[in-house]
């Protein structure tokens, strides 16, 4: 009788530790199988209006409506976008908080000494590309990517290039340019991107090297002349303008932006918000809100994002120690 009960006492002790989420037994089936059952948060480490802000607000109440829950963003600003990453890298990793990752998530760990590994979080996908646009002003006398080389060479440090500051997605990508060229400019560093075009266009710095959407307008209005874009070919929206990469062999770069999770967080969690997030970039209303802006759709799935961020970490950690780059 003392076995039975004994017996009984284990199996009741067992079936409590599931339904209490017990380690090692089925809590973590059971809370994959029911997910979502309440709000996810998509934090966006950046202030509000600018790309990862737009890309959280446009997808938000497709995912919402596709998930049966609430999905609320919410803007954490600060430290270059560290702020809001650590917050989602220090979250319980179940799915119910996620962080709008762009490729400065790459690039920061090899700047400045982090209380979190960015690239241990959890990748779920890449949803949109923003392409770059180099672009110099008009009383530069170059109208090719080949004769700003030509120039640079002839004039070693007398080209300004405008950034909003040591670090940023602009600087890298300049100085990635500058070393499949070897030539040297000075960086002017300013505290936002809306100075550097007007500084730009007042022919108060050289060269910019920024998102499409914030170039094409004055390159069209012929206020500054556009040289040439990041991608590996033309764009359909540019088709005048070349690809940097006709010149510069190995030159490739854009802006992406996606989604990441706590790491540890179940794949089971990660698939399933990653083929929800890219049916809602599919959505007509999203994607041509998105393009109008002058964004590119990619949707990757966590594989593809996860050696999107290996393939970045590694060019970008080559060209900051090429460089010698420090944050001050």
């Amino acid at each position: 009788m003392v076995r039975v009960q004994a017996l009984r006492s284990l199996f009741g002790a067992c079936l409590l530790a599931v339904v209490m989420g017990g380690p090692g037994l089925l809590s973590p089936a059971w809370a994959q199988g029911s997910f979502p059952d309440r709000p996810i948060r998509v934090i966006v480490p950046f202030t509000p209006g600018g790309a990862n802000d737009v890309l959280a607000r446009f997808t938000a109440p497709g995912l919402q409506a596709r998930l049966g829950q609430p999905v609320v963003v919410e803007n954490r600003p600060g430290a270059g976008g560290n702020i809001g990453g650590e917050f989602v890298a220090k979250s319980a990793p179940d799915g119910y908080t996620l962080l709008i990752a762009q490729n400065g998530l790459t690039m920061a760990p090899w700047l400045e000494k982090m209380s979190y590994d960015p690239m241990a979080l959890a990748p779920i996908t890449i949803s949109m590309v923003s392409p770059v646009l180099m672009a110099v002003n008009n009383e530069m006398p170059v109208r090719s990517v080949a004769e700003l080389i030509a120039y640079a060479r002839a004039n070693p440090g007398k080209i300004s290039y405008a950034t909003p500051g040591i670090g940023t997605p602009h600087h890298l990508f300049t100085e990635l340019f500058l070393s499949l060229t070897g030539t040297t400019m000075v960086m002017i560093p300013y505290k936002g991107v809306a100075g550097i075009v007007t500084d730009l266009i007042g022919g108060r710095v050289n060269l910019v090297l920024s998102t499409v959407a914030t170039l094409a307008p004055p390159v069209t209005a012929g206020k500054i002349q556009g040289l040439g874009v990041g991608e590996l070919k033309r764009l359909a929206g540019l088709p005048s303008i070349p690809a940097v990469a006709e010149t510069v062999p190995g030159f490739n770069v854009n802006f992406w932006m996606g989604f990441s999770a706590p790491t540890g967080t179940p794949e089971a969690i990660t698939h399933k918000l990653s083929d929800e997030l890219r049916a809602v970039m599919k959505l007509p209303d999203v994607a041509e809100r998105l393009t109008k802006s002058g964004y590119e759709i990619t949707s990757t799935t966590p594989a593809e994002m996860r050696t999107i961020m290996r393939s970045d970490y590694d060019k970008w950690g080559k060209v900051v120690k090429e460089a010698g780059i420090r944050l001050n």
